[in-house]
């Protein structure tokens, strides 16, 4: 494949006459004019492309050319997906910028050779890898320690602390993790949330405390799977660890997803929670939220094999929702008896019972938990000066910025946790 795109793609840099002066607003205006360019490509608009090269770049790739080149990736690396990141670097006279571009079959990095008058004066392509987790622009390492540890009894799990420095004590948040195995840093393709909101918190001068899932960890080996197992009994170990550290003034708990479900019920069983943030919680049934997610994401296949596969999905779902599945029957990975135990738990009735301060963020992009929860839970507690509601309209499930049309395809983009979530996440707890 390799020797493939070289011949179909042969390096292409022409020199042009040396300029007096180098633009002073680099890399921010060559990224943006190197990002267009290929999505130009990606959109078949091979002339507005074409009009952004050189003079000698055009009459060695004229119209014809470029178009071919472009039709040929997508033939042997699948359709194009999205820009995953962008670099740029000086060379002399000129700025490369490396763009970082998902295919359905691989990563291909588009090298785009960009002259001062910020014309493209050169073009290659080249394998590329997914990328790599960055430190958000938020975090600064300096401002806290990091201390790697186990909680758990017979179920030992990884955690990682993030403590700020400093003179404490300082207030303290346990992240509990959304459904699934998950580590962590609910880790989804190049995104890791929770790290992101660790790092983000500890920098604003907040402890903060996450750990591996059990499911995660051990698999199979966990049984029985209930709410007690994969979520109770290692959250109130992750909590009591935090409330004995001499460090830690009050302790909150920050549940993302179906850890944002459960939260109330967490700090239900452990009185001495200061108060609980819920990101992107629900408060319908897990199988109500699937069949939803199902059916919006049939919306994007026009494939019927596949479309097959989730109607049979979401009709055994419809099964699950009615309780017409038995208890040791598995779906999506648990047995139906997990999804029944977690219907016991009502967010919204578990808070009536609590008089503790709640914050409650969703993102407007978020198509797996949606306004229908935000919206239950406003009309709830709307009126309560103990709860607070923070609405985020292009963030998604997991709080980074989303364009366009949400699917799953924004996570396997590389990005952040929005940094005014981070914010307001910090100063509500200060507040407190």
């Amino acid at each position: 494949m390799e020797r493939k795109l070289s011949f179909l793609t042969v390096l292409i840099i022409i020199l042009l006459s040396l300029t007096l002066f180098a633009t002073q607003l680099f890399p921010e205006v060559q990224i943006k004019t190197a990002r267009t360019f290929v999505e130009y490509l990606a959109s078949g608009n091979f002339n507005s492309a074409e009009e952004m090269l050189t003079p000698k770049m055009s009459a060695a790739l004229p119209l014809s050319k470029l178009s071919a080149i472009w039709e040929s990736l997508q033939a042997q690396s699948g359709k194009y997906e999205f820009i995953a990141n962008l670099e740029a670097a000086k060379s002399g006279e000129y700025v490369i910028v490396v763009v970082n571009t998902k295919f359905e079959k691989a990563y291909l990095n588009i090298k785009v050779v960009l002259d001062s008058k910020l014309k493209i004066a050169g073009l290659w392509i080249a394998p590329g890898k997914a990328p790599k987790y960055s430190i958000p622009s938020y975090v600064d390492l300096n401002k806290f320690s990091v201390k790697k540890l186990e909680i758990g009894d017979k179920w030992k799990l990884p955690a990682e602390l993030t403590i700020p420095k400093g003179k404490g004590p300082f207030p303290a948040v346990v992240l509990i993790p959304g459904s699934g195995p998950s580590d962590m840093n609910e880790s989804i393709g190049p995104n890791e949330p929770f790290k992101d909101l660790a790092y983000g918190l500890s920098s604003m001068g907040i402890a903060v405390l996450r750990y591996d899932k059990r499911t995660y960890v051990y698999g199979v080996k966990v049984s029985p799977v209930n709410v007690e197992n994969v979520y109770l009994q290692d959250a109130s170990y992750a909590i009591n660890y935090m409330l004995k550290e001499p460090f830690v003034s009050k302790v909150f708990v920050l549940g993302h997803s179906l850890g944002g479900y459960l939260a109330p019920e967490i700090a239900k069983e452990n009185k001495k929670i200061a108060g609980i943030i819920m990101l992107a919680a629900s408060e319908r049934s897990l199988a109500t939220l699937i069949i939803d997610q199902f059916e919006y994401l049939s919306t994007f296949t026009k494939n019927e094999a596949a479309k097959e596969k989730i109607d049979l999905m979401v009709k055994e779902l419809k099964l699950l929702k009615a309780h017409k599945l038995k208890s040791s029957k598995y779906v999506m990975g648990a047995p139906a008896a997990y999804y029944y135990e977690l219907e016991k738990y009502s967010p919204v009735e578990i808070l009536k019972t609590l008089s503790k301060p709640v914050l409650i963020c969703q993102g407007g992009k978020d198509y797996q938990v949606t306004m229908k929860d935000f919206s239950i839970f406003k009309k709830a507690f709307g009126s309560s000066k103990l709860f607070t509601f923070k609405w985020y309209p292009s963030l998604s499930h997991i709080f980074t910025p989303v364009e366009g049309v949400p699917s799953p395809l924004n996570y396997e983009k590389p990005s952040h946790v929005y940094e005014e979530v981070v914010k307001d996440v910090a100063n509500w707890i200060k507040e407190y």
